[in-house]
């Protein structure tokens, strides 16, 4: 097994040597002399990281690498895609999966508020939805996990954590892109405001049902066989 360092791990991979250490510190295997088995630091790379872009470089090149270091295999039989409702112990849940979840979870308050402002929404707007979107989301990816049958989601009354850190917009680069003064306060004030968000909400007529369930997130004929 080839060895390398750190830094020449970083100069393969096309990214800073901090983001190296960020790794080690995240799980990434360590030599007892410091150094890095290569093919083993690349293979835990691909398991256990998040692209953050679609460029050659970081995960997205460890990808690559690792792929073309294994043996070629004869290509699978072509099937015809089908919806299918997945049951307990039909198969095994890949850790991805929870990861490409909690990844589509932690990027929807940028999706959310570039939305609303490319459908000539105000910034004001912008921010509420943001906000206001994360609860159903949660609960949506947490719906999601339920189907695809990991062991935390089992139990959908009472569905296990997701812990995932959001991000949040760079409001005041979105007020300058727009045109319309940075005023933090006022944003929160608007969002204060909206009857799904203020402590008045419930007695508010305007308050809309967000609750989601199965059936909502399944195809028209899976939802009636699961019904």
């Amino acid at each position: 097994m080839a060895i390398t360092t750190k830094a020449a791990l970083a100069a393969e991979l096309k990214i800073s040597k901090a983001r190296v250490s960020q790794y080690v510190k995240a799980g990434l295997p360590v030599r007892s002399d410091g150094k890095l088995n290569r093919e083993e630091a690349l293979n835990w790379i691909n398991r256990n990281q998040l692209s953050q872009t679609y460029e050659d470089k970081g995960v997205v090149r460890a990808r690559k690498l690792v792929e073309t270091s294994r043996p070629p295999q004869s290509p699978p039989a072509p099937s015809t895609p089908s919806y299918t409702l997945i049951r307990s112990g039909e198969i095994g849940y890949d850790a991805h999966a929870r990861f490409a979840v909690q990844h589509m979870v932690r990027v929807h308050p940028l999706i959310v508020a570039h939305a609303v402002l490319e459908a000539g929404g105000s910034l004001e707007v912008a921010y509420a939805a943001a906000h206001l979107a994360h609860s159903p989301t949660i609960q949506a990816a947490s719906i999601v996990l339920h189907i695809m049958e990991h062991p935390d989601f089992e139990d959908i009354d009472e569905p296990a954590e997701l812990p995932t850190s959001v991000c949040e917009p760079d409001w005041k680069a979105l007020a300058e892109a727009a045109g319309v003064p940075f005023d933090p306060g006022g944003l929160k004030a608007f969002l204060d405001a909206t009857p799904v968000w203020s402590n008045t909400g419930d007695e508010d007529v305007r308050r809309f049902e967000r609750d989601l369930n199965l059936l909502d997130l399944l195809p028209p004929s899976a939802a009636r066989e699961a019904a």
